[in-house]
C-alpha cells in the first residue's frame, strides 16, 4: 500500500520526474552472404591457436621448429554442385629475415616485449608452408556437401642464434578459393 500513496501523492501533486538518458555503449553485428559453395563457420573464422611457452635456451641455431598446434578451419552448408574444392591463402605480417614466416609483436598490452628470433610458419596437412603473402594456396581440398574441416599446423621457426624472452603473437587473415 505505501507504493499506492507515492503513485497517487506524485499524481495529485502533479509532480513529474523527467526521465534521464546516458549513453550505454555500441552493438557491432558482423556478417556475410556469400555466393560460394560453403561458409566459413563463426566457430573457426575468429580463432586464437595457443602456441604454448617456450624456453629461449632451446633455440641454438637458426631453423629450430617448436611443436606443432592444429589450425582448423570449419567449412559449412557446403554445396559441390557450386564447387568440388577449396583451398586456403594466409595473409599477415612477414618476418623480415625469413619471408615464409609471419612476423611476431608484443600482443594486445602496449607494455609487453616482443620476443625476437623466432617467427610463426603456418603449413598445410601435406606439409606446405603457406608463406602468408596471400598468394600461396594450400593444397586443394575436396568438399563434400554439408561440413567440411580443413586442417593446417602452425608452430615457432627460429630465425636467429638466439631468441629473446618476450611475448610472441602474431596475425593472420585467410581467403577460400573455390573451384
Amino acid at each position: 500500500m505505501n507504493k499506492l500513496f507515492v503513485v497517487s501523492a506524485l499524481l495529485i501533486t502533479g509532480t513529474v520526474q523527467a526521465a534521464t538518458t546516458v549513453n550505454g555503449g555500441a552493438v557491432h553485428f558482423s556478417g556475410e552472404f556469400v555466393n560460394a559453395a560453403c561458409a566459413v563457420s563463426s566457430d573457426t573464422a575468429d580463432q586464437t591457436v595457443i602456441l604454448g611457452q617456450h624456453r629461449t635456451a632451446n633455440i641454438t641455431a637458426v631453423g629450430q621448429y617448436t611443436s606443432n598446434k592444429p589450425v582448423t578451419i570449419k567449412l559449412v552448408y557446403c554445396d559441390t554442385a557450386v564447387s568440388k574444392t577449396a583451398q586456403i591463402a594466409f595473409s599477415g605480417p612477414i618476418d623480415s629475415t625469413d619471408t615464409t614466416l609471419l612476423k611476431i609483436h608484443s600482443g594486445p598490452s602496449s607494455n609487453a616485449t616482443s620476443a625476437t628470433g623466432v617467427g610463426i610458419e603456418i603449413s598445410d596437412s601435406k606439409g606446405n608452408v603457406l608463406t602468408p603473402d596471400g598468394t600461396v594456396l594450400s593444397t586443394a581440398q575436396t568438399l563434400i556437401d554439408g561440413d567440411n574441416t580443413l586442417n593446417f599446423m602452425a608452430r615457432y621457426k627460429s630465425t636467429a642464434e638466439k631468441a629473446t624472452a618476450g611475448k610472441a603473437y602474431a596475425d593472420a587473415n585467410f581467403v577460400v578459393t573455390y573451384e
